[in-house]
């Protein structure tokens, strides 16, 4: 269990704040385009679709649209943020600016490099639920949409472990892709699906979908948060985010580990 130890050694936490004073100097060219696409994706889905389907039913009554896809937009963008920040940026890390490389010629070993990815990860998407929320609460004063407020900030150590175990698949990928323009593979193969198809903007209803998102961490969050944000049924679908979410860490770390070490150190 010396990989599971690594996660809180100091090694580790040195790699986050690293990550954080170069994500503070380089801001505003990594803080726009995360933070610009859940708005996009509200507009386009929230207010463009939600002006066709008006209601919809959810746990046996009605509600808006736009309420329905908040609470999902805010799982989307957890999920969004842990993966592509542990498979575009952590691959650019490793591969290209050789942040690795260097990290490994101090006191840092490759276990404290792969938890501090996926710790930065985690990180990092509640600070972009943060920028989500700021734009839904904005939209819940104007009336666009009726959620509970007060509950936001309830969501974000939910985040925070649902980021760290997204991260762990990302880091998968970037273990096993040959080059960067290969990241098209899992992104549109797997991200994108799990993504989209997971009650995130539209209920599911078709039995092998249903099936298949027992499984998905990404559907039982999108739940989850509805659960809090709306009034519902929270246990089933936050026991399932925590449990799936443990077994991404308990299982992709070490597979992580292997095949970066194979992947770096070339043992």
């Amino acid at each position: 269990m010396i990989w599971l130890a690594a996660a809180l050694e100091w090694q580790s936490r040195a790699v986050v704040a690293r990550h954080l004073r170069v994500y503070m100097r380089n801001w505003h060219t990594a803080f726009l385009p995360p933070a610009v696409e859940p708005v996009t994706m509200l507009v386009a889905f929230g207010v463009g679709l939600g002006g066709y389907v008006a209601t919809l039913t959810w746990q046996g009554r009605p509600i808006e649209y736009m309420t329905y896809v908040a609470p999902g937009l805010l799982a989307y963008a957890t999920f969004m943020t842990a993966i592509f920040q542990s498979l575009f940026a952590a691959f650019i890390r490793m591969r290209y600016q050789r942040t690795w490389e260097g990290q490994l010629t101090t006191q840092v070993a490759l276990p404290h490099v792969v938890w501090g990815e996926v710790l930065w990860a985690g990180l990092l998407s509640p600070m972009y639920v943060v920028i989500v929320s700021a734009v839904l609460t904005g939209l819940h004063a104007a009336g666009f949409l009726h959620i509970r407020i007060a509950l936001l900030p309830v969501l974000l150590p939910i985040v925070f472990v649902a980021g760290c175990g997204f991260a762990a698949l990302g880091l998968c990928f970037t273990a096993i892709v040959p080059t960067i323009d290969h990241m098209n593979l899992p992104v549109f193969l797997l991200v994108l699906p799990m993504g989209l198809l997971s009650s995130t903007y539209f209920p599911l209803e078709h039995p092998v979908l249903v099936a298949l998102n027992v499984a998905n961490p990404l559907h039982h969050l999108a739940q989850a948060f509805r659960g809090i944000l709306l009034g519902g049924p929270i246990a089933g679908h936050l026991t399932g985010v925590l449990i799936l979410s443990a077994l991404l860490l308990g299982i992709l770390v070490p597979l992580d580990l292997r095949l970066l070490r194979r992947r770096v150190l070339g043992d």
